[in-house]
């Protein structure tokens, strides 16, 4: 008589029973444990190391936000491209008033407090970036805090990729300035001379990156008036220095929201994921009550 069938059929149905009274099964790619008659006094821990994950580097983060942002537009949808275009649109309608804005601005200079003055102007040129940029990620470094160094990551990639698209910007519109005694829509594009490079705003741009930031990183919302009101000093500022006309310094605005927005979901997104590497499979863990017991469930 052939035993093999009736062994192996023995087999499966004790392996199941076995598995039905512990509570261990496995579905697809789910692995499920349940642990019944729990007591309170038990203790169940978990050996948090073996579990670590570790972070993407910060070079490699700010570099991989950089070009994600820098490249975007290649990836826009229809809504996206629609929504920029509005701001472009809003931008133009605003240039209409530049005239009259600069001529308002120009016959009050004497009321505009020099010492808010200077500070508009040092607040967005390019060693004030890189102080803020660098104290913050100092300071995270030395007092080991990651929000300080998620900050520092924010304010590098979002200054670098807004201060390249602004300096290109410069170059390819041309806009003369008001100092130059031009009109509003006197163009030369590519022209080597800075008194036509006032589209856009270099000095809202940077400003306006801190204060994005900033105020994304925080929930206070007397912080969040702080920063955006040290933006829009700086943006009074051009126009009382006649560096610039009020669609300039409003577009190195928009500019560095969009930035701002991009760089921050970016970081997000490679903080523990690596944008070079093909990801590995990852093992999630549930812990939930199970009539008097507990159940550990792990999803591949």
């Amino acid at each position: 008589m052939n035993f093999t069938y009736p062994i192996i059929f023995l087999f499966l149905f004790v392996t199941q029973s076995l598995l039905s009274q512990t509570g261990f099964h496995q579905q697809h790619d789910t692995l499920v444990f349940i642990q019944n008659n729990f007591d309170e006094t038990e203790v169940f821990s978990l050996n948090t190391d073996s579990l670590k994950i570790d972070k993407t580097s910060d070079v490699v983060r700010v570099v991989d936000a950089f070009a994600y942002t820098l490249s975007s537009p290649i990836r826009w949808k229809e809504n996206e491209w629609l929504h920029a275009g509005g701001a472009l649109a809003s931008v133009a309608v605003l240039s209409l008033a530049d005239k009259t804005i600069h001529n308002v601005v120009q016959k009050n200079t004497d009321g505009f407090p020099t010492s808010f003055a200077d500070f508009g102007y040092h607040n967005g040129k390019p060693y004030a970036a890189f102080a803020i940029a660098g104290g913050f990620y100092l300071t995270g470094a030395i007092i080991n805090d990651d929000w300080t160094r998620e900050t520092a990551l924010a304010l590098t990639s979002t200054y670098m990729t807004s201060g390249v698209v602004q300096a290109a910007l410069k170059k390819i519109v041309g806009r003369g300035r008001p100092s130059e005694g031009e009109e509003p829509y006197v163009f030369h594009p590519f022209r080597n001379d800075a008194g036509y490079s006032s589209f856009p705003s270099g000095h809202s741009q940077i400003a306006y990156v801190t204060a994005f930031v900033l105020a994304e990183r925080v929930n206070q919302p007397w912080l969040k008036v702080v920063f955006y009101s040290g933006a829009a000093m700086t943006m009074v500022s051009r126009m009382y220095a006649n560096a610039h006309w009020f669609s300039d310094v409003a577009f190195g605005g928009f500019l560095a929201y969009i930035c701002t927005k991009t760089t921050l979901r970016r970081l997000e997104e490679n903080k523990y994921k690596h944008p070079w590497k093909k990801s590995k499979k990852t093992v999630d863990w549930d812990v939930y009550p199970v009539g008097n017991g507990i159940g550990f469930r792990a999803v591949f």
